[in-house]
């Protein structure tokens, strides 16, 4: 049985810049594309709009966080 092949964020790349670049990469940018909630509402719909600002597009709740975490 052949091994499933895990997608990539970092597929566009190809063998560009070598692999343990792109591993970082690919686990930095899979933790900013989590879904999360958000902590005054609930809802699913909090995202990062600019680097180190983290808003809920339900409520409006905006919070300053990490870079790639709130």
């Amino acid at each position: 049985m052949p091994k499933a092949k895990v997608p990539r964020i970092t597929k566009g790349l190809g063998p560009r810049y070598g692999v343990t670049v792109r591993k970082r990469a690919s686990k930095a940018l899979n933790v900013l594309k989590q879904v999360r909630s958000c902590p005054s509402c609930g809802s699913q719909r909090f995202k990062r709009t600019n680097v180190g600002i983290w808003a809920c597009k339900k409520c409006g709740y905006v919070v300053a966080g990490g870079a790639y975490e709130p």
